[in-house]
């Protein structure tokens, strides 16, 4: 009978914690705030025409706060859900970690030793990583990864240690919990699995936590939102109507209404956007085809903003 236990999985839920409440909270406030926002926009769109939109600089702040607190939302929602769904299994293979459609495998051989606690090296970003439960990747003061899924501090978490990683974990009765995973060692697993963190697609973990990549992307976006700030502050100074050169020798092709240069930093986002989803779909493949994939949306943005300087000198 016990040995048949062994065989079985065995879910363990994660130590109650009042981060899962306060993702909650966090998300609802954030959701409201942009409803609010966004509201008010529609109001002065909806009333005007769109060569009188009162596009300014303050129009273009409260669209980007708007947006932020979309985005906000978006990821506190899923904190929210990957805190509600977060367990951990063991059967006599290995340990894993489920969360909202992904999980993570590490197996019984490959684990040299589980102590309880540890010290890591802390920033804002280790932070922000806290709202819901812990999670992410942190480094210790020895260098060793920490992948973190617990709804406790790491001082007070149960540290797996593989190899050069680790993974920070919070089960209901630690000590049970220890004692199964050790009989179970003892046993001997009777299938081969493949290490790692398997996620849900579309959430591409190790694509976002790329350096490189986030790098790039924040360039591609400062230099998005720049754009559109620069346009904004000073759409009400540009006449109602401007030429739009369309022809390869820079003649004027066409008079159109103002609010046409915005199609610039439009075009420029949903390019960016397309490529985040090719280095997505690509990264587990070619890191490298995915980094320069984000390279490109820098140069486009570069484009965009020299085809927006050009469209204004051509007004003066």
């Amino acid at each position: 009978m016990a040995s048949a236990r062994m065989m079985l999985m065995q879910r363990w839920r994660p130590l109650p914690s009042l981060r899962i409440w306060i993702a909650l909270a966090l998300a609802i406030s954030s959701l409201v705030g942009a409803i609010g926002l966004f509201a008010n926009l529609f109001s002065h769109v909806t009333a005007a025409s769109p060569a009188q939109w009162p596009i300014d600089g303050w129009f273009f702040a409260e669209a980007v706060l708007g947006l932020g607190l979309l985005i906000l939302t978006g990821a506190l929602w899923y904190r929210f859900g990957a805190t509600l769904t977060l367990q951990y299994g063991l059967d006599r293979n290995g340990l894993y970690i489920y969360w909202l459609g992904s999980r993570a495998v590490i197996p019984l051989h490959l684990i040299e030793r589980i102590d309880r606690g540890a010290r890591a090296v802390d920033n804002w970003q280790t932070a922000l990583a806290s709202i819901g439960y812990y999670h992410g990747r942190v480094k210790t003061l020895d260098g060793i990864t920490i992948h973190r899924f617990t709804t406790r501090s790491l001082a007070e978490a149960l540290v797996i240690y593989v190899g050069q990683e680790a993974y920070a974990i919070s089960p209901v009765d630690q000590e049970t919990f220890v004692q199964e995973l050790e009989q179970r060692r003892r046993l001997g697993a009777v299938q081969t699995l493949t290490p790692g963190i398997h996620v849900a697609h579309f959430l591409g973990y190790d694509f976002w936590a790329d350096a490189v990549v986030r790098r790039l992307l924040l360039i591609t976006l400062t230099l998005n939102l720049l754009l559109f700030g620069a346009l904004a502050v000073i759409y009400p100074a540009l006449p109602t109507e401007i030429e739009w050169r369309g022809d390869q020798i820079g003649a004027a092709a066409e008079l159109v209404p103002r609010v046409r240069i915005f199609f610039l930093p439009i075009a420029a986002l949903l390019t960016s956007l397309v490529n985040v989803l090719g280095g997505l779909i690509v990264y587990q493949r070619s890191p490298l085809a995915a980094r320069l994939w984000q390279g490109f949306s820098v140069g486009v943005q570069i484009f965009f903003i020299i085809a927006a300087a050009a469209v204004l000198r051509a007004r003066v």
